[in-house]
């Protein structure tokens, strides 16, 4: 079965309550709008044909800050070594990060896996390139009320990501922990499978599809949630709701997203030379930095 959650409806503050804590949704607002602005300016005006300088904006999706983390270590300890500057920008909308890109207004992107680049390519008619994979998520299934797969009953309900590559990976997870099988050509991620290509579900388990933001917020509703790490790391999930760790499957690897058309280019040729360092590898496996251990891990 699957359904979607919605987010429940407001409360019922009375009239002067509202007056008063008005000034905070303001903000609020006028915060949310200023971030997504910033994405439609980067993605509106093209330079898809004007050449970069040696200071190159990368783009983090502003959720992200594992990733977000990553991209300042590399710009802080290793681009400088191949020549160039890294300025990190964020842009808060899953579809303007990619257009910038596509656009030439930033030299790159570092926040998505292979399958969400398609997904994106395949509705927007993008021309943008993988071309240095850097890290790996980790995932997790999360729940609140159980804490091994053993006490999860039949019939427990499972919350995904809704979207096409967020989706596959969750229940590859599921598939590799031997709690569902997929039909034939549809495990692996090149498969991209879908709740309609789960071939055995022996437990009979209960699918629900949630937006990405809301997946923390699901947990209280739901017995599991399945989920990169840092999709809720931000949320305050904690490593003490985890019931399972996963192994990010082959092929969803994370990291520089550049321009077809730039990558000739001779700085972003630098930018995706500083991308696949191997000093980066050392770092995941050693950093101190709690966020990126817990989160991300090197690519082997």
């Amino acid at each position: 079965m699957t359904e979607q959650i919605s987010p429940p409806a407001g409360g019922g503050l009375d009239i002067e309550i509202r007056k008063k804590k008005r000034w905070p949704w303001i903000l609020g607002a006028v915060v949310v709008v200023a971030a997504i602005v910033f994405g439609i300016v980067y993605s509106q005006v093209s330079n898809r044909d004007k050449a970069f300088g040696t200071t190159l904006d990368v783009a983090t999706w502003s959720t992200d800050i594992a990733a977000e983390n990553l991209l300042q270590y590399i710009a802080t300890d290793i681009a400088p070594d191949h020549g160039i500057t890294i300025n990190p920008v964020q842009i808060d909308n899953l579809i303007e990060i990619n257009r910038a890109v596509d656009a030439g207004n930033v030299a790159g992107n570092f926040f998505e896996h292979q399958p969400f680049l398609n997904d994106a390519v395949a509705a927007n008619g993008f021309e943008l390139t993988l071309a240095a994979p850097t890290f790996t998520w980790d995932q997790a299934t999360y729940s609140d009320r159980y804490r091994s797969w053993d006490q999860l009953p039949r019939g427990a309900t499972i919350a995904l990501r809704d979207d096409p590559a967020g989706q596959a990976i969750a229940l590859l997870d599921l598939a590799q922990a031997g709690q569902i099988t997929l039909k034939p050509g549809k495990d692996t991620v090149a498969g991209l499978p879908q709740l309609g290509d789960i071939a055995t579900n022996p437990k009979n388990y209960q699918f629900v599809q949630v937006p990405i933001g809301q997946l923390a917020r699901s947990l209280a509703d739901v017995d599991a949630v399945v989920v990169h790490i840092s999709d809720v790391y931000a949320a305050g999930l904690t490593e003490d709701q985890i019931l399972a760790r996963h192994p990010a499957p082959k092929g969803s690897e994370g990291g520089l997203v550049v321009s077809t058309k730039h990558l000739d280019d001779p700085n972003v040729v630098k930018l995706i030379d500083t991308f696949k360092d191997p000093r980066i590898a050392q770092f995941l496996q050693t950093t101190d930095n709690k966020l990126i251990r817990d989160t991300l891990g090197p690519i082997s």
